[in-house]
């Protein structure tokens, strides 16, 4: 269960800094985590998934109610004034050594990229190859298919590749090399 996903956005959520501070994130994750164990619900995983780009060590509730690391990795290429064309490396890697100081499972809860700005195709093969290489404990990866969201631009975006058979091809050609 990713529970308050990017609590550390100042911008988006509810449950995020404006309205909520770390101490009170981590005693309802807590809280939620627990009532689940009192039930006996063995059969739940607790992804704790920050916003990457702001502070987020405050945040985390403790190795004893996480499962799982997870970040969002998107590439929104040149679709808007504040943004270019982005390798995952260049997203994902920088924040890399601290997720992994967790020593948890990482999970990429949102991965994707547009089509705007460069090589969808290659974006998808270049991170799905590098991922087992050099992102040992990525063990997760939640393609982020939405046709629809306004979340951060004044556009609409399409993050889906269903029509898109070179990025289909490529993703499925990398996958094809991880071991299992």
């Amino acid at each position: 269960m990713r529970l308050g996903h990017e609590m550390n956005d100042p911008y988006r959520y509810p449950w995020g800094p404006q309205n909520n501070d770390p101490q009170d994130f981590i005693a309802a994750w807590q809280h939620v985590v627990g009532r689940f164990r009192q039930a006996g619900a063995t059969n739940v995983a607790w992804v704790w998934s920050p916003h990457p780009a702001y502070t987020f060590a405050a945040y985390y509730p403790g190795d004893a109610f996480v499962d799982w690391v997870g970040v969002g990795t998107l590439n929104y290429g040149t679709v808007a004034a504040w943004s270019q064309w982005w390798s995952f490396a260049d997203i994902f890697g920088k924040y890399y050594p601290q997720l992994a100081s967790y020593k948890k499972p990482i999970m990429i809860t949102e991965f994707g990229s547009l089509k705007v700005g460069g090589s969808r195709s290659q974006w998808f093969k270049e991170a799905l190859t590098d991922m087992p290489v050099k992102y040992p404990l990525v063990k997760s990866v939640v393609f982020y298919h939405n046709s629809n969201d306004n979340t951060t631009t004044m556009k609409v975006l399409d993050w889906t590749f269903k029509d898109d058979s070179d990025a289909t091809s490529s993703i499925v050609q990398a996958i094809k090399t991880w071991k299992k």
